[in-house]
């Protein structure tokens, strides 16, 4: 069968692609669509496309042709590597030069990432990889060595034209976080700004890209589902909500797509940021939190955790991508000074989401067994928190006790709210200079 060859080889150690689309999910890959072009004669063509990235999965290419029939399609991914090229030499006369010694001669007899191993008329040496300045061998029969996986396609067409598409595939080595810069104004304000870091971590650069970012948990072979209330779909309206000008959201089925209006380009093993929301004026509760379980002793600096609700009337109302929310509040001097960090879960729209900061300097609990007292069917035990805040401002208290089983809560000296089968919580507020002493006695019984 007669058929034209067209080879479109692009480089040799790196690619490069103009106008491509990436999606780009947060497991470590993408979906990428390159244009193609291409002009063909009248029958049958042969096409050999080598623009393509490491990290490829060979399974999933195929190929859009608006007006050109497609016979087959291979992959080939057989590229040259040093070691394998001479494991094939194995039994045959390779030459060896140390860093610091004489080129030695010798038969094959085995190579690795670590070492080479040669025998000769002084027996068998082995050499560490890492010391050697040059492995040679004087073989003649290699083929042209194959540095890029290539593509190639058998196409037939009825007449001399340009074919038009896109070539579509999946790849690892792309990746995208968000990181947010949450400012605190005082005590009750603040200002968020989200952004989303785009990993480039393959070979191949790419030129006036169109970049969309995927939040959601997809289903692969062999991993289970998300459950279903963990996905999250937005509405029509949502999508327009306080939205940067340099980034759309909608929806792609059950998860969210983030679409930068602009073209970037993304080369090989780059990182770049782009601003997804923000700046946003929102809300936030401080409460310091001391956490503890039945018989534990201790003092220490409470916790520092801000709830923010992802409200329209917060300031919010927006799908919140998950990832690490680093915070700033100002000195005393006027400067911004960084206050802690932590990562957020993905925050759907009505719902909160709780960022501990750190530990708060100036106020301290303090937490005793008074008594503790075990039967052969029971277990009683009085517990006392102590919580001084020598700040000059009153702040929100929340004593979260931890108590395993089946048991009762009995002599509370303040009020307490169960939260689920192993937790209470005792919430006050606490006067600036003030100390509060909170008591209460766990029961425990069993047959």
């Amino acid at each position: 069968m007669k058929r034209t060859l067209i080879f479109l080889l692009t480089g040799l150690l790196t690619g490069q692609s103009e106008d491509a689309t990436l999606t780009i999910y947060k497991d470590g890959t993408a979906l990428i669509k390159q244009p193609v072009a291409w002009s063909i004669p009248a029958g049958n063509s042969y096409v050999v496309w080598s623009n393509l990235p490491n990290g490829i999965h060979k399974d999933t290419p195929f190929l859009n042709l608006d007006s050109a029939f497609i016979i087959s399609q291979r992959f080939n991914d057989n590229i040259f590597s040093g070691t394998d090229y001479f494991k094939k030499l194995r039994g045959e006369e390779i030459r060896v030069k140390p860093k610091d010694g004489k080129v030695v001669k010798g038969t094959l007899l085995d190579i690795s990432s670590g070492s080479v191993t040669i025998s000769n008329s002084s027996g068998i040496i082995s050499f560490n990889r890492n010391e050697l300045k040059y492995i040679e061998s004087g073989n003649e029969d290699m083929d042209t060595p194959t540095f890029n996986p290539f593509l190639s396609w058998d196409l037939n067409s009825d007449s001399e034209k340009i074919v038009k598409g896109e070539l579509v595939y999946k790849s690892n080595n792309f990746s995208w976080s968000t990181v947010y810069r949450l400012k605190l104004l005082n005590e009750e304000k603040g200002e968020l700004i989200a952004e989303a870091v785009i990993s480039n971590n393959s070979d191949m650069d790419f030129d006036s890209a169109k970049l969309q970012l995927v939040e959601g948990h997809l289903n692969k072979p062999g991993t289970r589902r998300p459950r279903p209330e963990r996905m999250y779909r937005a509405s029509a309206m949502e999508s327009e909500i306080k939205i940067a000008p340099s980034m759309d959201e909608g929806e792609l089925g059950d998860y969210h797509i983030y679409s930068l209006n602009d073209t970037h380009d993304l080369e090989a093993k780059e990182n770049i940021t782009v601003r997804m929301y923000g700046p946003l004026d929102v809300g936030y509760t401080k409460t310091y939190v001391f956490e503890n379980s039945e018989r534990r002793q201790k003092e220490e600096p409470l916790e520092v955790r801000l709830t923010m609700e992802n409200t329209e009337s917060n300031g919010l109302g927006i799908a919140l991508p998950g990832g690490k929310v680093e915070m700033y509040s100002y000195s005393p001097a006027g400067g911004l000074e960084y206050i802690g960090a932590d990562n957020m879960g993905h925050v759907p729209k009505g719902q909160s989401t709780t960022l501990t900061s750190g530990r708060a300097f100036d106020v301290i609990g303090k937490r005793r067994v008074l008594n503790y007292d075990r039967q052969r069917k029971s277990e009683e035990a009085v517990i006392e928190v102590q919580v001084t805040n020598t700040r000059t401002e009153p702040v929100n208290i929340q004593l979260v006790e931890h108590i395993n089983g089946d048991w009762i809560i009995k002599h509370e000296s303040i009020n307490y709210q169960k939260k689920d089968a192993s937790t209470i919580q005792f919430p006050f507020s606490l006067g600036a200079g003030e100390t509060k002493y909170v008591t209460y006695t766990y029961r425990k019984e069993w047959k």
